[in-house]
């Protein structure tokens, strides 16, 4: 789940709702990733939620 800096909350929430553990939040790298939206608004995000056991792992 990728998310900007506005809506983070939003995926803190439904991460822990959906998958009810604690996620890792990870940055993504500007450099390598400018296409990279935000879930919710469509605006580059910023972090990646996830864990280790998610589908969504951050590639480099």
């Amino acid at each position: 789940m990728y998310s900007c800096e506005e809506h983070i909350e939003e995926a803190l929430d439904d991460w822990v709702y959906g998958v009810e553990t604690v996620p890792e939040f990870t940055l993504v790298d500007k450099s390598k990733n400018l296409w990279i939206t935000c879930g919710y608004c469509g605006n580059r995000a910023i972090y990646m939620v996830g864990n280790e056991c998610s589908d969504t792992k951050y590639r480099k």
